[in-house]
């Protein structure tokens, strides 16, 4: 199944995407909106008005959420539609996620009135973080064309990240190239380059030019040998030196990617700030969607029971 967490405005384009998406998976479709709105909770104070206009704006969203789920059943899909009244907003997706384990969530990033760019960096730093299941951030408005897929891994760990969430990676990359009508995918991989405070210095030590082409040496290696085993062409993987966060946007808008599937784990602070700040710079300086894939082990944070609807009286 998938399953996407609705915006207030849904442009065609991004129907189009879920739809074309939906089709190449054969996957059920939930259309969610997490809704909260304070300023009912504020204006009114007997418990039955509040539960009565919460109830009203329930059946009224989900009025419009039918108008865009039309739209994709007119492309011959099974859609289903919810809303639930939780907060705050990115605790409620996940906790619909958790209640029906929908094989992908779908977030549209994109702007919309009323959503601050530091509010939707929030969001998807959060479902990042967060989402149990692979998350789709629509972060573009086009519509797709014969562009790649661009699995990013880090095959020497250098963010400790779990050994298996590489292979994770490949495989969304391929799936979701096999949905896309067999989009072509490539492995791209930056080598950070070695603090010079870090290179050994002793006597009889490689020299650092020797011991970054021995990392690069080893980082390739270890590539190919997952292409090998994925049947993805040599051409198609990169080994560069670089930092991700910079070198990942130039390699994507090279390859004219339509998404970069990237790894993410849950941390905790201060490795979580760290890991953050990177991803963000990266999600900030990507100009396509990004397929985020969590290892087979992650454990979600949120859990599971939502908050009263209505605040219980003190």
């Amino acid at each position: 199944m998938l399953a996407l967490s609705s915006a207030e405005v849904m442009p065609a384009p991004l129907l189009d995407r879920v739809g074309r998406i939906a089709r190449g998976l054969q996957a059920q479709v939930e259309i969610f909106l997490s809704l909260y709105e304070p300023d009912i909770l504020q204006t009114l104070e007997r418990r039955e008005l509040l539960e009565e206009r919460i109830s009203a704006r329930i059946a009224g969203q989900r009025r419009e959420l039918e108008r865009s789920a039309d739209q994709l059943r007119d492309q011959g899909l099974n859609v289903r539609v919810s809303v639930r009244w939780d907060y705050p907003m990115f605790e409620g997706v996940i906790r619909q996620v958790l209640r029906h384990r929908p094989d992908l969530l779908v977030v549209p990033g994109i702007r919309t009135t009323g959503v601050t760019p530091r509010t939707l960096a929030y969001r998807e730093a959060r479902l990042i973080e967060a989402c149990p299941c692979p998350l789709f951030l629509l972060r573009t408005p086009e519509v797709y064309s014969r562009g790649d897929i661009v699995a990013a891994v880090d095959p020497l760990h250098a963010l400790e990240t779990p050994q298996d969430l590489d292979e994770a990676i490949i495989g969304a990359a391929k799936t979701l190239a096999y949905a896309l009508a067999d989009a072509r995918v490539r492995i791209y991989h930056a080598v950070t380059p070695l603090l010079r405070a870090t290179v050994a210095d002793s006597p009889g030590a490689q020299s650092p030019s020797a011991q970054e082409a021995a990392r690069r040496a080893s980082a390739e290696a270890r590539i190919r040998e997952m292409a090998l085993r994925h049947d993805i062409p040599g051409d198609c993987v990169r080994v560069e030196f670089g930092r991700v966060e910079a070198a990942l946007p130039v390699f994507a808008r090279e390859a004219r990617a339509q998404v970069v599937v990237m790894g993410a784990v849950s941390r905790s602070f201060p490795q979580r700030a760290l890991f953050a700040h990177t991803a963000e710079k990266i999600l900030d300086a990507l100009d396509c969607d990004v397929l985020i894939v969590k290892p087979a082990r992650f454990e979600c944070p949120v859990g599971a029971e939502p908050a009263p609807a209505v605040p219980r009286p003190t």
